[in-house]
């Protein structure tokens, strides 16, 4: 198979990753320096950053809902980070489906199955997000004298913008509240519903997450986790 497959069916990280890890020169197969040309299988010794790696025995799944101040990067030296929160982190090699910022909480899942992780972040399977989002106007809106959410701020934020270079697309606004709202979006660029309600003239005060891929996240209380089965992720 290949490399970054390996890497991300070894559980270190997802198949995206496992690349940037290649290309930074991090990974060797059988001591030697890798390329994303490397092929390997099971009996080659595989080592990122000298640490070796071995294909997980099975796949586990959990849903996990991050409090707000903690860092979803896995440094084991960052006080904040999330893998200090990972359920049975010394047996199991978990990760983060994709990211939630810091200022932000609600529903992660945690895996070690990079494979099922490249697939649900991969673009093209178009995987749902649901956030609940707490907003206040910023200086400018209020000197506008318009503050509350209306029709407005809907075509606003559905207005296509650039991110870091990258277009917004269509999502499914909800105003629930004077000044709160529920968005269902296909994407997942960095800060985006934070950077386009900045773009509208408000700031978030509370984001989170509380749907993904068809999960919901209900009441699990907050820094709590509980395991899916494989039936659960197969009916995704």
């Amino acid at each position: 198979m290949r490399l970054a497959q390996f890497i991300a069916q070894s559980g270190h990280s997802s198949r995206r990753q496992a690349s940037r890890l290649i290309e930074q020169q991090r990974v060797r197969v059988n001591g030697v320096l890798a390329t994303h040309l490397s092929f390997v299988d099971v009996e080659d010794h595989v080592m990122v950053d000298e640490q070796p790696l071995e294909i997980a025995q099975s796949n586990r799944y959990f849903l996990f809902h991050k409090p707000v101040g903690v860092d979803c990067n896995l440094n084991i030296d960052d006080k904040d980070s999330l893998i200090h929160l990972l359920p049975l982190s010394d047996t199991l090699r978990l990760f983060p489906v994709g990211r939630l910022d810091k200022d932000s909480c609600g529903l992660l899942i945690l895996t070690n199955d990079g494979h099922l992780t490249h697939r649900w972040l991969s673009p093209q399977f178009k995987q749902p997000k649901c956030y609940e989002v707490c907003v206040l106007p910023t200086y400018w809106r209020q000197q506008q004298g318009a503050v509350l959410l209306d029709d407005k701020f809907i075509t606003g934020m559905n207005t296509p913008m650039l991110i870091k270079g990258k277009a917004t697309q269509q999502s499914e606004l909800t105003i629930s509240g004077y000044l709160t709202f529920t968005i269902v979006m296909m994407q997942g660029l960095n800060r985006q519903i934070r950077r386009m309600c900045a773009k509208q003239g408000y700031q978030v005060t509370h984001l989170k997450r509380v749907g993904f891929a068809g999960f919901r996240l209900g009441d699990l209380a907050v820094g709590a986790y509980k395991e899916l089965t494989a039936s659960e992720i197969d009916s995704r």
